[in-house]
């Protein structure tokens, strides 16, 4: 499969070599000079571009630059076989992080060094490059997926954070209130208390006081009735005295 998208590529080179706007220039591949013309082009620079260097260029977005530009100049969207078709040509891939290669003869503005730039014998390194190539991809795919991961449980970790710390928040609130309201009853048991307790004085009070109301009052009806009796006696005996002497 891999091996007939190659040919593809290799035949759409030759047969769509001018007609596709790309100016063939004598000892050069029309390969190495559309990939220049794709890198040159202003209009497709959030796509691909040269490096701030000049000595590389990048492809920013692989999906674009494969249904987006690559049909322009080749007439298919096989990323992988513009790939085997860089390593052909001696291109190499600048690290992991991002679509980035570069040739020492590929270089922006200096289009006459793309002579230098001859296409490799097709032989087990091709196929190496190739093989090393694919692999490259699904570890730059998986690298991506597992930062994709990494930043969602980031994320899911944060959230877990605040409504940690609104917990705790809630839970400070709660015993603050609970702490305020206890305050609050001891405060109220202790005036209802001093309030039974002043009710209960002054009810003892009134009590003794009607106690030693209706004991004078005793006394002094007591007294009264002996008063009578003494003040009875006392007109009788002056009475009898009058008696005997008459």
């Amino acid at each position: 499969m891999a091996m007939n998208n190659m040919n593809q590529f290799s035949s759409g080179e030759i047969k769509h070599g001018v007609s596709d706007g790309a100016k063939r220039e004598p000892g050069i591949a029309p390969f190495v000079t559309k990939t220049y013309d794709m890198v040159e082009d202003p209009n497709t620079n959030s796509i691909i571009c040269w490096s701030s260097s000049g000595t590389s260029f990048i492809i920013w977005d692989h999906n674009r630059f494969s249904f987006e530009v690559l049909p322009k100049y080749f007439k298919h969207t096989n990323m992988s076989s513009f790939v085997y078709q860089l390593n052909n040509y001696g291109f190499k891939k600048i690290g992991l992080q991002k679509w980035e290669y570069g040739h020492y003869w590929f270089q922006a503005g200096k289009k006459h060094l793309l002579c230098n730039i001859k296409r490799r014998m097709k032989n087990l390194n091709a196929h190496r490059d190739f093989n090393q190539e694919t692999y490259f991809y699904g570890v730059e795919e998986e690298m991506r997926s597992q930062r994709d991961l990494n930043v969602t449980l980031k994320s899911e970790f944060e959230k877990l954070k605040e409504r940690q710390d609104d917990m705790v928040k809630g839970i400070a609130s709660l015993k603050e209130y609970l702490e305020k309201s206890e305050a609050e009853s001891r405060k109220f048991l202790c005036f209802l208390a001093k309030a039974v307790k002043k009710v209960v004085a002054t009810k003892r009070d009134v009590e003794v006081r009607d106690v030693i109301t209706s004991k004078r009052r005793a006394e002094d009806v007591t007294g009264s009735s002996k008063s009578s009796e003494k003040k009875k006696m006392t007109d009788f005996s002056a009475i009898k005295r009058v008696y005997d002497i008459v």
